[in-house]
Formats: structure tokens, sequence, C-alpha cells
């Protein structure tokens, strides 16, 4: 079991968020909104050209970050965040996080993800057993 320690930087995940891969979350999500999945119709909405990434997946990246530090995904206590910008087919994003304090064994964890050329989209926090 890895310990979190004040001030530790979690790996940074960088990714192209795929458009296929997208499809196939809407799919397990089971969530048939064409805006996740089909250009013409975020276009036909004035959406723009390009799909637009379901928040969840948005929520995953930074969470994955902190797993391949802890492990355990039982060890995550609780997790809530912000969505500050959208995410579409083809963008480059980058997540991680910090662990901003620990007390009574319980690491505050500060996790983002940001979009390239557009900064921060997701600003979030996760309470995780520290040990």
């Amino acid at each position: 079991m890895n310990r979190l320690v004040v001030g530790q930087e979690l790996p940074v995940v960088r990714l192209t968020v795929e458009l296929a891969d997208m499809k196939v979350f809407t799919l397990i999500m089971a969530d048939p909104n064409p805006i996740h999945f089909d250009p013409a119709h975020t276009a036909a909405l004035g959406m723009g050209d390009r799909p637009i990434n379901q928040g969840t997946l948005n929520m995953a990246y930074p969470l994955n970050a902190l797993l391949s530090v802890i492990g355990d995904p039982a060890r995550v206590r609780r997790f809530q965040c912000r969505f500050l910008g959208g995410v579409l087919a083809g963008d480059e994003v980058e997540a991680g996080g910090r662990v901003a304090s620990i007390d009574d064994g319980v690491a505050t964890v500060d996790l983002w993800l940001d979009k390239a050329g557009a900064g921060r989209v997701l600003a979030g926090t996760a309470l995780v057993d520290a040990a």
C-alpha cells in the first residue's frame, strides 16, 4: 500500500480525448445523448463540429492519476469537483493532483484537469486514506 505525504505530486496523465473512446463510454454508461458521439448532431445544435466529452470521463482522468499512486480505489472516501470548461473530441488534456494536507490519517488531495490552450477545465478534491 502506498502512503501519501503532504506536498506529494501525482504523476501527470496526458492524453488526447478520442471519439472512439467516447462512443464506447456512451454505451457503457447507457447514455444515448448524441452530443457525446455524433459530430453532425453537435453541429446541427450549433455546438461546434466535435462531440462533447462526458463529464464522468473528465472526472475519471484525475481520479486515474490518483489511483496510479494509491492502488486501491476503496481508499477514496469522497470525491467532488467543479466543471470549469468543456472537453471535446480531439482535445489534449493533462490530469494530475497534489496532496494538500493529511489529518487523522485522511489525505486531502487536490485534483485537476487542464485542456491544452484553455487551461483548467475541472478542479476537484478527494479525501483518501493516507496509509
